[in-house]
């Protein structure tokens, strides 16, 4: 992205005139802060938090499923207001409300001090990542869009790599109580996050003036229908792996545990450079044909995993890793393509809410496709098939975007 000031056409959104590349590094933070820190941290810390405060991983479950509820409800709101409110205004109410989550998670005293902790960082985070891409699209060229949408969700994969290390870091040193310090340092950052979006995102007085917002956003996009049911198999397949790559490695394939996290990091590393390379890819190929060729990737790294010995299950942590954060980037892009930064925020969280009540149901799923065949074979095999069905439906926005009427869409106000 080249350095050069906000165009004029996005001076209603962002009332500084900043370098592109600094609007799309802090909606990297931001999004580091509502997804890595609010959410992934608590999966990352749960051994510790189990052994040191709860007792049962049952119960560790229960107040996980706290914050997953608390995003869909956030996206629900965000939906609804987005015709209303500022993307800038939504991201720094998000990071207040981060940060006071991540506080009292630091200072949570058992099971109910957790929930409410990880549910106010749940609602907070639709509040930052469902305009974030939006906005970060909105100040680069549209020939530089997809690679602005993935730098900006590049943050969510620095941020679980940090939190990683930092909890391994402080767990060798203090045992697991350290699982506190690092919710204080997430918390520190989420502060920092917070005082440099003020600054320099500040919202118009009258946001209702910044732009015109149109009804029903979402079905202006060149294959809508088929972008959402996309994504809702995206959240499938997403949620099954990710919640049980590691137990299978263990389980059915004899990884050391050590082992078998060593291959899961390998998941958060890639997810740093797949938005980037996915998104620019798209913006030179097509979002249609990358959703499909991504999608195809995802379910191949799926079945991939099922071989059960390296190098392969490393290839598929990162393959995997890749797709998971190119495919949300290519989205938010191909939506980005025709909406205002204002009505992406509705649009994607119309989106968001397919994708999350998918992967609410792909941990039960699996566990009981695993429990009920005594091995995760057939859960992976079910995630790879919806993977598939994913590129199958992503043809349909192949299709529409070819059409002429679908390429001369414009969003009003920014000669797009």
């Amino acid at each position: 992205m080249r350095a050069e000031v906000v165009r004029p056409e996005v001076r209603g959104l962002v009332r500084v005139a900043v370098r592109p590349r600094t609007v799309v590094a802090l909606v990297a933070l931001a999004s580091g802060v509502a997804q890595a820190f609010g959410r992934f941290s608590y999966a990352i810390l749960l051994p510790a938090i189990d052994r040191d405060l709860l007792g049962s991983y049952a119960l560790a479950g229960l107040v996980g499923t706290a914050n997953v509820a608390a995003y869909l409800l956030g996206t629900v709101v965000v939906s609804a207001t987005a015709r209303r409110a500022d993307p800038t205004a939504m991201i720094r109410w998000g990071l207040c409300g981060s940060l006071v989550g991540l506080l009292v998670l630091w200072r949570a005293e058992g099971a109910v001090a957790l929930a409410v902790g990880l549910s106010l960082t749940g609602v907070a985070g639709a509040f930052i990542w469902v305009p974030a891409p939006g906005l970060a699209g909105s100040v680069v060229r549209p020939s530089r869009r997809g690679a602005a949408i993935g730098w900006a969700g590049s943050g969510i994969g620095l941020g679980i790599v940090f939190a990683s290390a930092l909890a391994a870091l402080l767990a060798s040193r203090g045992g697991d109580a350290t699982w506190r310090t690092v919710y204080l340092v997430e918390s520190v950052l989420a502060g920092l996050a917070l005082a440099l979006c003020m600054v320099l995102l500040r919202p118009q007085g009258s946001p209702a003036a910044a732009e015109v917002v149109r009804s029903g956003a979402l079905r202006r996009v060149p294959g809508w229908a088929s972008l959402v049911g996309g994504y809702t198999a995206y959240g499938l397949a997403y949620s099954i792996y990710t919640s049980y790559l590691v137990s299978a490695l263990e389980d059915d394939s004899g990884f050391s545990r050590g082992h078998a996290a060593g291959v899961y990091t390998l998941v958060g590393v890639a997810l740093i450079f797949g938005g980037v390379l996915l998104g620019r890819l798209s913006d030179r190929w097509g979002r249609g044909r990358l959703l499909v060729v991504g999608y195809l990737v995802m379910g191949a790294s799926i079945l991939l995993a099922l071989v059960g010995a390296e190098p392969f299950a490393a290839v598929s942590a990162l393959a995997f890793g890749v797709t998971m954060s190119g495919l949300a980037a290519v989205i938010a892009a191909h939506l980005s393509d025709t909406l205002t930064p204002r009505e992406f925020a509705g649009a994607f969280g119309r989106c968001t809410l397919a994708f999350g009540m998918a992967q609410v149901l792909g941990p039960p799923l699996g566990g009981w496709l695993a429990e009920t065949t005594g091995s995760f074979v057939v859960p992976f095999l079910v995630g790879a098939a919806v993977a598939g069905v994913g590129a199958v439906l992503s043809l349909g926005v192949v299709r529409a975007s070819r059409k002429p009427e679908s390429r001369s869409v414009t969003s009003p106000g920014t000669g797009r």
